[in-house]
């Protein structure tokens, strides 16, 4: 028999711990890197209160704080990165995840992060290694440490290599991830191009995200509280995002694909049944929040492009002043 898929998984948060489950599931070993849950992780493992799973209660095979203590000799098979990605942050990514990736190139970089144009340092800080680029659908929260609430079945997460035109040993690495997902009770879709995928979350992300986080609402309080006009300023930022997709040529950007996607937050307005998303959440809680890989990215590529983005634009500076404020908080907290 072979040995079992090794995994490293990077950032064991509420959406990395389930990742950890379905691994499991699927007879992998995993090494978790937690942060901030390191201790209670450590001690007690996860406690998973799922909808899909039902109420389980698991440990990885080994826990460490960083990457840098993970066994030296041990080679991943995939190095599963489920942190909030942060663009321009010292050390990046790269750096955080060189001593499992650094002179391995049979080990897979899976990017399970929201955002867009946030493969590319990684491409090129490891260019031997196969790079996969993964659009995550699974609402879940780490109510207090390693304790997960999981309340829906949605559980989806989309694979593509980056490049989209990646040697045929890096597809083949994209499917074998996806049938580790299937194996452990998740679903998986590998992608000839992962960045329609992409641009088809950031049509939702980009614009409830940072709405919902200045407004401290859920999607359907948002649309319900303010209409019509929340709904139009949502509808405009998409507008001036298929904008910015047709101009660097991702295929299928379209109004068709906006209206799906909205249409969920259009429904939970309906039935009163809104959601705060990740950002809300964050905001609320005082973490720092993805407005860089969501927001950032999204309109210095249309500045790169001469894509006019006024909405976005000034999302994107309302978002940026409550990130900066945040940061300034948290730099007085230390202080004091």
């Amino acid at each position: 028999m072979s040995d079992p898929p090794q995994i490293l998984l990077f950032g064991a948060g509420s959406i990395g711990s389930v990742f950890l489950y379905q691994f499991q599931q699927a007879g992998c070993k995993v090494t978790a890197v937690c942060r901030s849950n390191y201790d209670a992780v450590k001690r007690d493992g996860f406690t998973l209160h799922s909808t899909r799973y039902g109420n389980v209660h698991f440990k990885p095979e080994a826990v460490v704080r960083s990457v840098e203590d993970c066994p030296k000799n041990l080679v991943y098979d995939f190095v599963f990165v489920a942190t909030k990605s942060f663009p321009g942050s010292t050390p990046s990514l790269s750096e955080q995840i060189r001593p499992a990736v650094q002179g391995r190139p049979q080990t897979a970089i899976v990017l399970a992060q929201n955002g867009i144009d946030i493969e590319s340092e990684v491409a090129e800080t490891y260019p031997e290694n196969s790079l996969l680029s993964c659009v995550v659908y699974l609402p879940a929260t780490q109510m207090e440490h390693g304790v997960i609430e999981y309340p829906e079945m949605l559980n989806l997460l989309e694979i593509g290599t980056y490049p989209s035109n990646a040697p045929d040993s890096h597809k083949a690495a994209a499917t074998k991830l996806a049938n580790l997902i299937i194996a452990g009770g998740g679903q998986a879709e590998v992608h000839e191009n992962i960045q329609t995928a992409r641009w088809g979350k950031i049509l939702m992300n980009c614009t409830w995200n940072p709405i919902c986080s200045l407004s401290l609402s859920s999607d359907g309080e948002l649309l319900n509280g303010a209409a019509p006009y929340a709904w139009e300023l949502v509808w405009g930022m998409v507008k001036e995002m298929i904008e910015v997709a047709k101009f660097i040529g991702v295929p299928g950007v379209t109004e068709q694909l906006a209206e799906q996607k909205l249409s969920i937050a259009k429904r939970r307005a309906a039935t009163n049944t809104g959601r705060e998303n990740s950002m809300v959440q964050d905001v609320r809680s005082g973490r720092l929040f993805e407005v860089e890989a969501i927001v950032g990215n999204t309109i210095r590529l249309g500045r790169r492009h001469g894509v006019k983005m006024p909405l976005t634009e000034m999302i994107y500076a309302l978002a940026k002043a409550r990130f900066d404020a945040l940061v300034r908080e948290k730099s007085t907290e230390l202080v004091a």
